[in-house]
């Protein structure tokens, strides 16, 4: 008798074992925080350093392949993107908010494109500000405010091949 009661259980268990592999891990545009770990992407604004301290501002996006290695402040990113700066500002950090941007990463090809909401500066720390895509697999990220941390300090040389140090301050967070 015990041995049918143990049988018994054991299948009942099966489909929900199934649904769980089911389930893919694709993130809804509804605000929600998704779990600790997987990938993260920062849309950062970053300063490029000089041999002789002169600087000038640029933008990044940073891929980590875990969220939970990019607490530091002095992580390096898996992948970081070309620079972007706005160019119709002087040159300036680029315009995250009310506009789509297609940020592009050398090292591996691909292209995030990011959609934050216009008004997404001005929100409290880890509100929702908008979505991210990965077009070559359509992977969604939501995106959230953060609040300025230091993201990373890479000194010379960097994979741009430069002599200019990168030091980025996170604006948004997409997972």
């Amino acid at each position: 008798m015990k041995l049918f009661t143990l049988f018994t259980t054991s299948l009942s268990l099966i489909p929900s074992l199934i649904a769980a592999v089911a389930i893919p891990e694709i993130a809804a545009r509804n605000g929600t925080l998704a779990k600790r770990g997987g990938e993260v992407n920062y849309l950062a604004n970053c300063q490029r350093i000089g041999n002789n301290k002169d600087t000038y501002t640029a933008s990044y996006a940073a891929w980590y392949m875990n969220l939970d290695n990019t607490q530091s402040g002095n992580d390096r990113p898996d992948s970081l993107s070309n620079e972007y700066r706005n160019w119709s500002a002087g040159g300036d950090y680029l315009h995250w908010e009310g506009q789509q941007q297609d940020i592009y990463f050398s090292d591996s090809g691909l292209t995030v494109q990011t959609h934050i909401d216009n008004d997404a500066h001005g929100r409290a720390f880890q509100a929702y500000a908008g979505w991210a895509q990965r077009t070559s697999d359509g992977k969604t990220f939501n995106c959230y405010k953060d609040n300025g941390r230091q993201l990373f300090f890479w000194p010379a040389p960097v994979p741009d091949g430069t002599n200019r140090a990168i030091s980025c301050q996170t604006i948004y967070y997409c997972v």
